[in-house]
């Protein structure tokens, strides 16, 4: 498989090569849904999961991160100008259109709290075949088990949105230790080794942009300069830019 080396902020990647994915409406996949050993042999037993939620894409896809560039923003803005896709303990503050956990202790959280009864709450197979889960889960599409955030915009390119917006996705690390989350010290966060979580969500955020080249990722953020170089944000792939939340108050209230 061909290789190649992106300079992503300070580090260095070794990159396998990305190939576009080809859009396609999902119906369900098949899962392993329980493991046995038999014989010394490992025997999968699968199951279909039908897609119940048939999302329909309708304006723009915003997918809400939870870092702190957004935190003076008024998310209620986003509601009658597409869809909203969140993660985690956004719940607390604001009822996304779709929703998103792959932390099991995050999920349970959810589950006792019943998100799933309100929104759309996608979870990887794991933790939708969970006693707890109550049928309040949906399965991550064609999950690429990607951190939260990442798999929100996942998913709402394979729902079929071509035009995404970022929020709260500051792109940048606050060091080893340290959480980029508004959510910090609150339940189920806390402490965590910062540069690799961030190293690894670069990386998923590039490729993704290399899979859907059909799609246009828009960036937002007050202060990009400092920090943003345009092999962080992908503007170098040609379906990324960057704009500030004046410049996107415009597209939430076009003239």
């Amino acid at each position: 498989m061909e290789k190649n080396k992106e300079k992503v902020g300070r580090k260095v990647f070794v990159m396998n090569k990305i190939d576009p994915i080809e859009w396609k409406p999902y119906t369900g996949e098949t899962i392993i849904v329980n493991t046995i050993i038999r014989k010394g042999e490992k025997i999968h037993e699968r199951k279909f999961y039908d897609d119940k939620v048939k999302a329909i894409p309708r304006g723009n896809a915003y997918i809400i991160g939870n870092g702190p560039s957004r935190k003076n923003f008024d998310l209620t803005k986003l509601k009658n100008s597409g869809q909203t896709y969140g993660c985690n303990a956004l719940y607390r503050d604001f009822m996304p259109d779709f929703i998103f956990s792959v932390d099991t202790k995050m999920t349970v959280k959810m589950c006792e709290d019943q998100v799933g009864e309100k929104t759309i709450h996608y979870a990887p197979s794991l933790e939708v075949n969970r006693s707890y889960s109550k049928g309040m889960l949906h399965l991550i599409p064609n999950n690429p088990h990607w951190i939260s955030g990442n798999v929100a915009f996942w998913t709402a390119c394979v729902h079929g949105h071509k035009n995404i917006y970022l929020i709260g996705f500051d792109f940048r690390e606050y060091g080893k230790g340290k959480l980029n989350n508004i959510y910090q010290d609150t339940e189920n966060y806390g402490p965590r080794p910062g540069d690799s979580i961030f190293e690894g969500w670069l990386k998923q955020f590039r490729d993704h942009l290399k899979m859907r080249p059909y799609c246009k990722f828009t960036i937002v953020h007050d202060d990009p300069p400092h920090y943003l170089n345009y092999l962080q944000t992908g503007t170098d792939l040609g379906n990324s830019k960057v704009i500030n939340y004046k410049e996107f108050e415009k597209v939430l209230t076009p003239s």
